[in-house]
């Protein structure tokens, strides 16, 4: 039976803006077995399906520099501390892209990697959005606005111009609602 292991001993190894590295070592409960594993530990993230009134979803260009290239997501980041994960959603959305809602439906958490990070992506919904909010991106944040007829994401993703993996598992859930 799989188990959880132990961990023997935890350390930092160096931390960033958005993360710290830490090494863990880690022992199986059912075999013995030691070694050492690296763990990015995060922030939570939320992302947000926008969809205006006539089922148009407002996406988010911007230039990622983990891919060097422009992508084509949905508006996201990460919650603060403390900070409800609901209101995080409201509060990316506008920030992003000018747009607010009052109809909000939680479509799902996902882990963003556990294979070595620590952190949960909760997608919500925000249904009839409407541009009445005021845009307010980070210093060194520049976003395009593109608005899409919902029945158009699938051929975006099979296409490969949506790539982010995590706003395609948001499309998804939304599939299951």
């Amino acid at each position: 039976m799989i188990t959880k292991w132990k961990t023997l001993e935890k350390n930092e190894k160096s931390r960033g803006h958005i993360f710290r590295y830490l090494v863990a070592k880690r022992q199986s409960q059912e075999t013995g077995a030691s070694g050492n594993f690296d763990i990015i530990q995060t922030l939570n993230w939320v992302n947000v399906v926008p969809l205006t009134p006539d089922n148009k979803v407002v996406l988010v260009k911007q230039y990622r520099h983990g891919t060097d290239e422009v992508t084509l997501e949905i508006p996201g980041g990460a919650v603060h501390f403390n900070e409800d994960i609901r209101l995080a959603a409201e509060r990316e959305l506008e920030e992003e892209t000018g747009y607010q809602s009052s109809d909000w439906v939680k479509l799902g958490t996902c882990h963003p990697n556990p294979a070595f990070m620590t952190n949960v992506c909760e997608t919500w919904l925000a249904r009839d959005c409407e541009p009445t909010g005021t845009q307010n991106f980070d210093d060194l944040e520049e976003i395009e606005l593109v608005t899409v007829p919902l029945s158009e994401i699938p051929s975006m993703i099979k296409k490969g111009e949506i790539t982010h993996s995590l706003v395609i598992a948001a499309f998804h859930y939304l599939t299951l609602l």
